[in-house]
């Protein structure tokens, strides 16, 4: 499958090459009405609907490269909508070794959705989407990621996004975070799956007799101080990895959420995180 990268979001000739392979092995098989557009074109619309573009912009865009004879068809507004909706906005893990890991979490505003979500929770301002993202320090791409409408507790989120990567073979040797994944049993599962965790205890912190691993951090960060701590730990890469990841999503794809239905808002969210990553592998 011919990949999305910066040249074809400027020329699209170049993946229109393979447009009829494409279909080809998409169509293979397939039951009921064959596809006309391949998955490259709707991955192309879905990156300029994440930067903010509405499907009707996209349709006259993509009517306009037709005309051109930069691509041989072009498709409607709705079908855009349709297959974009259909995405699997699945990231792909960075490639290397020895991988460490840092997670957070952050909001985005609901706008249409919020009245929703009041009414539905019960809540007032219930207008945030929370979204919890581990990123790589080496690639600084983000690696995994969930989106919640209710929010959810930060170490348990990231323990099971750990567990489906681990799972899966990926070298992950390290896992931090700022002090809200100060949890006992984000602790345990670290030391259960041979993890060298990089969180930053808080400096009231007392010893837990069910928590050897944190007693021992406790005691590195009492006895060196906490910048030393920071340092010898690379705890200060969180900020450019984490951090980082979410002020460029913002800063490109916008933090708000326009969607009003449930599935909707999370997969809005889900497709700025997807095409972040899409944009810096290009």
């Amino acid at each position: 499958m011919l990949e999305c990268s910066r040249f074809a979001l400027y020329t699209p000739s170049i993946f229109v090459k393979g447009w009829n392979d494409e279909l080809a092995k998409m169509n293979l098989g397939k039951v009921g009405a064959l596809y006309r557009f391949p998955k490259t074109l709707i991955e192309l619309q879905a990156l300029w609907h994440a930067l903010r573009l509405p499907y009707r912009m996209i349709e006259g865009m993509t009517y306009e490269l037709a005309q051109l004879g930069h691509l041989p068809e072009y498709n409607d507004y709705s079908t855009v909508n349709r297959r974009v909706n259909e995405l699997d906005f699945r990231l792909a893990v960075p490639q290397g070794d020895c991988m460490v890991v840092f997670s957070d979490g952050s909001g985005m505003q609901a706008v249409n959705g919020g009245e929703y979500l009041r009414e539905k929770y019960g809540k007032k301002n219930r207008q945030l989407v929370q979204i919890v993202l581990l990123g790589d320090v080496k690639s600084h791409q983000p690696v995994s990621y969930e989106i919640h409408l209710i929010p959810s507790l930060e170490s348990e989120s990231t323990r099971r996004q750990l567990n489906i990567l681990l799972r899966k073979g990926v070298p992950i040797i390290a896992a931090g975070g700022d002090g809200s994944m100060d949890d006992k049993d984000f602790w345990n599962f670290c030391n259960d799956q041979d993890l060298r965790p990089i969180i930053k205890p808080d400096r009231n912190a007392k010893y837990d007799v069910d928590c050897p691993l944190r007693n021992q951090h406790i005691k590195e960060r009492n006895n060196l101080g906490c910048k030393r701590w920071a340092r010898r730990n690379g705890y200060g890469h969180r900020w450019t990895t984490t951090e980082g990841i979410f002020s460029a999503i913002k800063r490109v794809f916008g933090e708000q959420i326009k969607a009003t239905s449930v599935t909707g808002m999370l997969h809005e969210a889900a497709s700025k995180v997807w095409a972040y990553q899409k944009l810096q592998m290009a």
